[in-house]
């Protein structure tokens, strides 16, 4: 019975026969509370958990009758198919016969059995695309753990394509490996903007959390303006562009871009063109955090940071409690920054210098185990305003710290 008949009837029976005088109030007082409780007890729509191959033959069929709060569970083996993601959908690797037991993966870190036993190929499609990508400005639930993602050609259009797009939407992408993109990179997050397009209404805040990303011919994971992506836990490596690009062109293992924001944290980021690179930062009230990473044998920086530079920029960065080694150029360096702050890193046994600043406006270099560089510990090339203190800076083959051109011509 409605709520609405259950009014009805009170009125009827016990207000309206006798000209609004009640007859029995316990009653009313019964009927109203029965009416409340019906009213507030619906059945929910229960979440439905849908197997591929055993429901639906493919994960794209699966995904046309999925509904929001759905999830769909992907037995092992290889898949040859483009993934659309749904609004509201879960996709995850089924877990049963040790699927959740730790085994040796591509790199240096285990990674779940099921991850390596549920592949998404894309060797087999000849139309360009992403080879995962999820639906854009939404801020529904969505959720990929726990797959292979390989193999996209270079395309006979040569147009760039990461393996899986994050545009403008917050999933949650966890446990997977991305690897063997011959047309671009692994993971793109972005809200477009500043040279990707128009700027968007909904920022991309996904988390890529857990995940490997190896062996593409382009960025590991890259950011675009508008990304505020949570970035953690990643094992990244030989991501390089191809040979015969651009002169001193180097694929980070993760990029950052204009008014991009992303937390970067506690990844492991090793044998890139660089591991974490930042092209074109621009003005942004918030800086860009890169903190706890491991960053190491990469061909140019561990960390290189590029602003646009200019009167009025606020760009700003820290970098903190980071470990800093054997990159095959500097260690961090700096170019055309507002702000750079440099905290409790360690920085040791690069190339060229351990620390190097460029036209920074402002650079706070505090607390830092700064050694065994093969040039300057610290290189301070045109830094009108400097505090550097409390740093151990030793062993370095041409100085501790260097300055030049103090002031700005």
């Amino acid at each position: 019975m409605s709520r609405t008949l259950l009014e009805k009837l009170v009125f009827d029976k016990y207000l309206g026969s006798i000209g609004g005088q009640p007859l029995c109030i316990s009653l009313i007082v019964q009927l109203v509370i029965l009416s409340y409780i019906l009213s507030n007890s619906c059945p929910p729509v229960l979440a439905s958990d849908l197997l591929v191959p055993d429901d639906f033959p493919t994960i794209s069929d699966a995904l046309d009758a999925a509904e929001s709060g759905d999830t769909i569970i992907v037995k092992p083996g290889t898949y040859y198919e483009r993934i659309k993601m749904k609004e509201g959908v879960a996709l995850v690797s089924f877990a049963g016969d040790g699927g959740n037991d730790l085994v040796k993966g591509p790199g240096l870190k285990k990674v779940l059995k099921r991850t390596l036993r549920t592949i998404i190929d894309g060797s087999q499609i000849e139309e360009p695309g992403y080879l995962i990508s999820f639906p854009s400005e939404t801020t529904e639930p969505m959720e990929v753990d726990g797959f292979t993602f390989r193999n996209m050609p270079k395309y006979a259009s040569s147009v760039n394509l990461f393996l899986m797009e994050i545009r403008a939407c917050s999933p949650v992408v966890v446990n997977n490996v991305f690897t063997g993109n011959k047309s671009w990179g692994g993971i793109l997050a972005t809200g477009l903007g500043i040279g990707m397009g128009p700027e968007l209404e909904t920022k991309a805040k996904p988390i890529i959390r857990n995940n490997i990303i190896y062996g593409n011919a382009g960025p590991g994971i890259a950011n675009g303006s508008n990304s505020a992506a949570i970035i953690t836990e990643n094992e990244i490596f030989e991501n390089r562009f191809p040979h015969g690009g651009q002169e001193n062109h180097f694929a980070p293992g993760i990029g950052v871009r204009e008014k991009a924001r992303p937390l970067i944290k506690e990844n492991l980021c090793y044998r890139n063109g660089v591991g974490i690179g930042v092209l074109s930062l621009d003005s942004n009230e918030q800086p860009l955090v890169i903190q706890t990473n491991r960053l190491y044998e990469n061909s140019m920086a561990g960390i290189s940071v590029r602003g646009v530079g200019g009167p009025g920029i606020k760009s700003q960065v820290c970098i903190e409690y980071n470990q800093i080694f054997h990159n095959l150029e500097a260690g961090v360096r700096f170019t055309k920054v507002a702000k750079a702050s440099v905290y409790f890193n360690e920085i040791y046994g690069n190339r060229k210098s351990g620390l190097s600043l460029w036209d920074v406006n402002k650079a706070i270099v505090e607390d830092n185990e700064i050694f065994g560089n093969f040039t300057s510990g610290i290189r301070l090339l045109d830094v009108p305003s400097a505090i550097v203190r409390r740093n151990h800076i030793y062993g370095n083959v041409t100085a501790g710290i260097d300055i030049i051109s103090w002031e700005r011509n």
